[in-house]
């Protein structure tokens, strides 16, 4: 009973460390805030340097029912040398 317990103990270690990790390597570069709702703004775009990578990033709440969000990811790419290539992070 008490390996079962320590495995499980070390695998949440391992996930959770794991996770701080990731997490670590994004970044804000820049937000900004439109739309007029009561308690928060009715959408949010951030652009966000992930992996030393830039991500254009929109949210909008309150679609549905009324109280969830909606969240889209795009990756930046530019055009270099005739090739595109995604935009990194200064």
């Amino acid at each position: 009973m008490l390996k079962r317990f320590l495995q499980v103990v070390v695998v949440f270690f391992v996930v959770f460390s794991s996770a701080f990790v990731f997490a670590s390597e994004i970044k804000e570069l820049s937000r900004e805030e439109r739309g007029s709702g009561r308690v928060r703004p009715s959408a949010a775009d951030r652009v966000l340097c992930v992996d030393g990578l830039k991500v254009f990033q929109t949210i909008a709440f309150g679609y549905g029912d009324g109280t969830g969000a909606a969240v889209s990811n795009v990756q930046l790419y530019e055009e270099k040398n005739g090739k595109v290539v995604p935009v990194h992070c200064e």
